[in-house]
């Protein structure tokens, strides 16, 4: 059976995107079917015109009026957010054949199968993500003050079986985030995200993912040493499975796609990997569709909180 994975996509993220399933194709050897929800026309069409075999793109206008309300209402980031779970629930019941649907966000790039961490744990309803948070000069006041704000857990990459547990869980975190899905320290609110704090306190069998090598990003890099041989990547003395380019943005600098990001101490060898990709990436689109624009805008500049 293919795997079965899902994103929401905005024009400012598809450049990375790209990079993930180029990344996905190499590790799974295109046995997947990756479903894209667009929120704006652009990207619609140019992945329309890609016309890649393992990715389905859908319109945002498709869930409904009343859901594309919410662009109006709240800013593209967070209506972002919002829709996460209602597309993760809408892809797992409109293909019941999948016994799992994976949410992964755009900025995430594998240099393992994903399927390793499904196979570890098959049982579970719903596989979390902990975001371990760790700089050397961060104490454990200061560790637990930034848990206390943005969760346990991110949401960048959730994996939700097709069993009841399952499709439980998604019906509340749906309700969850289209009630409100900002960011408000004060209401203990942090986007999509920190709903996931009380998943395991909700609902039966909804495990945090044991595989090594997962969700490695701007938050925990300096806790490990990387290596790279015989193309995989090594995290001390396991692979990586992916890593997260949380944060990062492509910007145009003279005419030039560059990667940037506030991983400037000890950084990782994996962004040299990834800037190489993004770059080749980047010229494909421009021959591709000429007028397609998909870097950072100002507001994907800005910081969310």
């Amino acid at each position: 059976m293919e795997s079965v994975y899902c994103t929401i996509m905005t024009k400012s993220r598809l450049y990375q995107f790209l990079a993930l399933i180029v990344s996905l194709t190499k590790v799974r050897a295109g046995k997947f079917r990756f479903h894209v929800l667009c929120v704006d026309k652009e990207t619609y069409d140019l992945l329309e015109k890609m016309n890649w075999d393992s990715v389905i793109v859908s319109r945002d206008e498709e869930l409904g009026e009343d859901i594309v309300a919410l662009k109006k209402e709240r800013r593209i980031h967070e209506y972002c957010w919002s829709l996460k779970a209602l597309w993760l629930e809408t892809v797992l019941k409109k293909y019941a054949k999948s016994s799992r649907v994976t949410f992964m966000d755009s900025d995430l790039y594998f240099w393992e199968d994903p399927e390793l961490i499904f196979k570890a744990q098959p049982d579970c309803s719903v596989l979390l993500s902990r975001e371990e948070k760790y700089r050397p000069e961060w104490g454990q006041k200061f560790i637990k003050r930034l848990t206390r704000l943005t969760g346990e857990y991110n949401s960048g990459f959730i994996s939700f079986k097709h069993d009841e547990m399952g499709l439980a869980c998604l019906a509340w975190w749906r309700e969850k985030t289209l009630e409100a899905c900002n960011i408000d320290p004060r209401k203990g609110i942090f986007g999509d995200q920190k709903y996931l704090n009380e998943m395991p306190q909700l609902f039966a069998n909804i495990c945090d993912i044991t595989t090594a090598g997962v969700n490695v990003g701007i938050w925990n890099y300096q806790k490990y040493t990387f290596t790279e041989k015989d193309g995989h990547v090594w995290i001390d003395q396991s692979p990586l499975i992916f890593y997260h380019f949380s944060g990062v943005r492509v910007i145009n600098r003279d005419n030039r796609a560059e990667v940037i990001h506030e991983t400037h101490e000890n950084t990782p060898m994996v962004f040299t990997i990834y800037q190489d990709i993004i770059t080749k990436l980047v010229k494909m689109v421009k021959q591709l569709e000429p007028s397609f624009d998909g870097f950072a805008t100002q507001e994907d500049l800005n910081k969310y909180w």
